[in-house]
C-alpha cells in the first residue's frame, strides 16, 4: 500500500461544500468555510466555490506541486515505520494504495470505500492528519466490517475516533514538532479509559 497525494479540483470544491459547514463529528462550520460564506453567500455553486478556492489559493501563495512533493517527502520520512506499528498493532495491512487528496478545506474527511482522504493545504506539516486518517483506515479493516453491524454507526465511530489516542503512545515520536492526537471533546472519557 502507498499513499498518493494529487489535487483534484472537483473534490477540493466537494469538500468544502460537504464538509466545510459541518460534519459527523463536529457540527461547526471551518474556517475556510466561514471565509467563503462572508465572501460568497450562504447559497453556493459549484462555479462560486470553485472561484473562492482559486483566490484562496491565490492569496495563500500555494503552488499545489510544490505542496504535493512537500507532503509527499514529510510522509516518506515516517511512513514505513508507521505502516509497520500500525500493521502490528491491528494485524492487518491495507489492501489498496490511497489518494491523498489537497483541499483548502480545514476539515479532512475520508472514505474507506473510495480510498481516499483529504489533507489541507496549506499546512506546515501533514503527518499527524494522515496518521489519524489511516488509523481509521486500519481500524475498518481489523473490526469495522462486523463491529460496526453489531454497534450500529455511532457507537463504531466512537471507539474508532477513541482509538486514534493510541497514535499519542505507538506513534508520538513519528508525529511532528511534540503534536499530539487529541480527538474530539465528545470521545474524551472513551479515550482515557483506552
Amino acid at each position: 500500500m502507498k499513499l498518493i497525494f494529487e489535487y483534484n479540483k472537483e473534490r477540493d470544491i466537494w469538500c468544502l461544500l460537504n464538509k466545510g459547514k459541518s460534519s459527523n463529528n463536529n457540527p461547526n462550520p471551518t474556517k475556510v468555510y466561514e471565509l467563503l460564506i462572508t465572501k460568497y453567500g450562504e447559497n453556493q455553486t459549484e462555479e462560486t466555490v470553485s472561484n473562492f478556492i482559486d483566490e484562496y489559493l491565490l492569496g495563500h501563495n500555494v503552488n499545489i506541486k510544490t505542496y504535493i512533493e512537500k507532503y509527499l517527502t514529510e510522509w516518506l520520512q515516517i511512513a514505513n515505520e508507521y505502516y509497520k506499528r500500525a500493521e502490528a498493532i491491528f494485524g492487518v495491512t491495507l489492501p489498496q494504495d490511497i489518494t491523498a487528496y489537497l483541499t483548502v478545506n480545514n476539515r479532512n474527511p475520508y472514505s474507506i470505500e473510495n480510498n481516499f482522504l483529504y489533507v489541507t493545504v496549506p499546512r506546515e506539516t501533514v503527518r499527524k492528519n494522515i496518521m489519524h486518517e489511516l488509523w481509521h483506515f486500519y481500524t475498518w479493516y481489523r473490526f469495522g466490517v462486523t463491529e460496526e453491524e453489531k454497534l450500529g454507526k455511532e457507537k463504531y465511530n466512537t471507539i474508532k475516533e477513541a482509538l486514534t489516542v493510541l497514535l499519542n503512545v505507538e506513534c508520538a515520536d513519528l508525529m511532528p514538532y511534540g503534536l499530539t492526537d487529541e480527538g474530539y471533546p465528545q470521545h474524551q472519557i472513551l479515550r482515557k479509559k483506552i
